[in-house]
């Protein structure tokens, strides 16, 4: 071992006291800025992983419109769409705002298809278990399936009948007629875990949906669900290509572009706000440093005076930079881990359940990590630590060896 580093070494971490006070308060203040890095961007990679899953399987992977009208003669449509390569399913949507009436307390869903006859749905209601309280074979022109959320808030339970009023039944008052309400029976809860949708959503089947729209054998959209791995944006220019005016192609990305950009936003305002964070934990490194150069000149100069070379010095200070970023650094790896793994509590301590479902839609905080995250954290704690050792390094260097000696 090179003598300057067993030095850097023996004042870090001096004989009988296993670590100095210097070291103990710089390698936790690193791993505190590395926890809040860190954790920030895999509490935020949970997040929009989590919300992109969700949306994918609430509203489908590829979304083709008829600008605003109906979709008619669909037969074809659908069989040349499922034969296309990566397709793994095809589903005719009708989708919109309702009335549901329930012990005479309005509440205002969306309500969304769900073809009975065909049993394909974009949604991944079998495999993803989202019904709750029932089942989806029990979907049937007179029941309907409504949000979990919804439901709490709402006191309604499975086997309670609602009252569903549609936009159209607009037209029959204004001629002169008295539009009768639809009468369904709820038959289970959806719960995508989700609170955006299991708050805002109700199923019903294809063929209630077309008669409460009076949509006769059209449909609002068509709903495509790929094959796990492809490119939704790929595919749906390929798709794009096939498909003539009027039709509108577009994926659940470009539909919630907006949404997804803000979350990202989130992440990188927030990574700079903890990189400011360890940028003052690395001055307070180089502060105690080079303290530590002021109060060992005579040290530096007897080193000198026994041979050592500038450069040799310098790299005492700056490798003891070095080691506090790494100690640091996988300290605060560690603290990342075990703070996220409780995550849980520790939320419903700080900001409560429900504080969470209301700003970011989930009842459980979710988490993602990240082979680079953790990685840039590392690499910009030890960078940062180490040049704070550079001042005090230079300092060292430059010191004479006769002023030193005479330094009281």
């Amino acid at each position: 071992m090179k003598w300057y580093i067993y030095i850097a070494l023996k004042q870090l971490f001096p004989s009988g006291k296993g670590v100095s006070l210097f070291a103990a308060i710089s390698i936790l203040g690193v791993a505190l800025g590395v926890l809040g890095l860190f954790g920030t961007q895999s509490v935020m990679n949970g997040f929009h992983a989590q919300i992109g899953e969700k949306l994918r399987d609430t509203t489908g992977d590829i979304i083709i419109r008829n600008r605003g009208r109906p979709i008619y003669d669909t037969d074809a449509l659908l069989e040349r769409l499922e034969k296309m390569d990566g397709v793994g399913s095809a589903e005719l949507v009708a989708q919109g705002p309702v009335m549901m009436l329930f012990g005479n307390v309005p509440i205002f869903p969306v309500l969304r298809s769900y073809d009975t006859i065909r049993e394909k749905c974009a949604i991944p209601i079998a495999e993803k278990d989202f019904i709750k309280m029932g089942n989806i074979a029990d979907l049937d022109d007179d029941s309907i399936i409504i949000g979990q959320r919804m439901a709490y808030m709402s006191g309604i339970s499975v086997g309670d009948d609602v009252e569903i009023f549609s936009p159209t039944m607009l037209d029959r008052i204004k001629k002169d007629e008295v539009p009768m309400p639809v009468r369904l029976r709820v038959v289970g809860l959806l719960a995508t875990d989700y609170s955006e949708i299991d708050s805002n959503m109700a199923l019903v089947s294809l063929r209630r949906m077309r008669e409460l729209y009076n949509l006769g054998s059209g449909a609002h959209s068509i709903v495509l669900r790929l094959n796990d791995g492809l490119d939704c944006t790929k595919k749906a220019i390929d798709i794009s290509s096939e498909m003539k005016p009027p039709f509108k192609v577009s994926t659940w990305l470009t539909s919630n572009e907006a949404f997804l950009r803000i979350i990202n936003m989130e992440k990188v305002m927030m990574s700079l706000i903890i990189v400011l964070i360890i940028i003052v934990a690395s001055f307070s490194i180089c502060i105690s440093l080079y303290t530590s150069v002021l109060r060992k000149t005579r040290e530096i100069g007897l080193m000198g005076a026994m041979g050592a070379r500038p450069m040799q010095i310098a790299a005492t200070y700056c490798f003891q930079g070095f080691l506090i970023g790494v100690f640091g650094a996988l300290a605060g790896l560690g603290l990342t881990v075990l703070v996220l793994h409780f995550r849980e509590p520790i939320v419903e301590l700080v900001v409560g359940r429900e504080a969470l479902i209301q700003f970011y839609h989930f009842a459980r905080l979710p988490v993602k990590y990240e082979f680079h995250d953790a990685l840039w954290a590392c690499v910009f704690s030890i960078v940062l630590c180490t040049l704070a050792g550079l001042l005090p390094a230079i300092r060292a260097a430059r010191l004479k060896i006769s002023e030193a000696m005479r330094n009281e």
